[in-house]
């Protein structure tokens, strides 16, 4: 009976989230399929194809946008022209290893998207920073190159009337709490996530707008949920976008080397802040002009612009073949 009621609720779970997925996307010739839950920036994909112009002489085609969240074998009751699967998590992690480039070969989907750098046909990496709250979809390279000066100024930092620490995660762990407990010996870290969950500034105050939480903040505790050399998310954009420093593990703690500017992050281990480092934050949490000259260093490199604006060209390229050929 309780493998029945677990087999139950499984496609319960699947069935709904389907159903959200699409009712997002209602609408639209970019639809969302075997996704989690969806938020606004998981429409991303979808404004950039249709937005970019994409689909301009097009109006019937269909696109299916494609994660890990439910068996592949539902594609039989879609009526996509087109699908395109999007990794969305680490995919070398043991318990989703069997998605891991499942269908670079499989001529059901025209285009994989991932974090990893490889080289094929049917596969592009577009990193998970870029697409979620930090770069818009429709975004210029005049755009891009202002985000990225607004990152970079000093005047998006400050020392006054910010907070000491934040940590946002979902759910609490033994490593997470570790890291809460050593950060906490320097002062109180608020965690407005369910897991730690002592604050409820994000939703009261800021209406769960992050990026406005963030600045409140002169540290922002966020450690990728597991590493691998390409798995760099939303993370450390955020925080550089709201002038917090990140206390950051991932990416074997050297991420987007091209990009950012690995001076500007205080890097940790997993679920353990050395204390060297721990030592760091404090200083630098007692000190305005110590704080300052830290955070105030450049957080991206000369030239992030044109290596985030040829991801952009890169996909845009990509999709125009790809729908051409359909």
């Amino acid at each position: 009976m309780n493998r029945v009621k677990r087999k139950y609720i499984y496609w319960k779970n699947i069935l709904e989230r389907r159903h959200v997925g699409l009712q997002a996307t209602k609408g639209h010739q970019v639809r969302i399929y075997n996704w989690s839950r969806v938020y606004s920036p998981d429409l991303w994909l979808v404004n950039f194809i249709e937005k970019r112009g994409l689909l301009i002489g097009k109006p019937k085609l269909k696109i299916g946008l494609y994660s890990i969240f439910a068996p592949d074998w539902l594609t039989v009751f879609d009526d996509c022209d087109l699908r395109i699967f999007v990794a969305r998590e680490n995919l070398h992690k043991p318990e989703m290893k069997r998605w891991e480039h499942q269908f670079l070969n499989d001529n059901r989907f025209q285009l994989s998207i991932g974090f990893d750098n490889l080289e094929h046909d049917q596969y592009l990496r577009i990193p998970f920073w870029m697409t979620w709250n930090t770069f818009q979809p429709t975004d210029t390279y005049k755009e891009i190159k202002e985000r990225v000066l607004h990152m970079n100024n000093p005047l998006n930092h400050s020392y006054d009337n910010r907070k000491f620490a934040c940590f946002l995660c979902s759910h609490s762990d033994p490593g997470r709490q570790h890291l809460y407990d050593r950060l906490s010996s320097i002062a109180r870290v608020d965690c407005d996530g369910r897991g730690m969950h002592n604050n409820d500034t994000l939703r009261m105050i800021h209406k769960d707008d992050k990026l406005s939480y963030l600045r409140d903040y002169r540290f922002n505790l966020t450690p990728e949920n597991s590493n691998d050399p390409y798995y760099c998310t939303e993370k450390l954009m955020e925080a550089f976008q709201a002038g917090t420093v990140p206390i950051y593990f991932g990416c074997n703690n050297n991420p987007e080397p091209d990009v950012i500017n690995s001076k500007a992050i205080v890097f940790i281990k997993q679920a353990e802040i050395p204390e060297n480092q721990l030592k760091l934050i404090s200083e630098l949490n007692s000190s305005k002009d110590s704080y300052m000259e830290f955070a105030t260093q450049p957080c991206l490199l000369p030239g992030a612009e044109n290596v985030i604006w040829e991801y952009y060209e890169q996909l845009e390229d990509k999709l125009k073949v790809i729908i051409k050929n359909v």
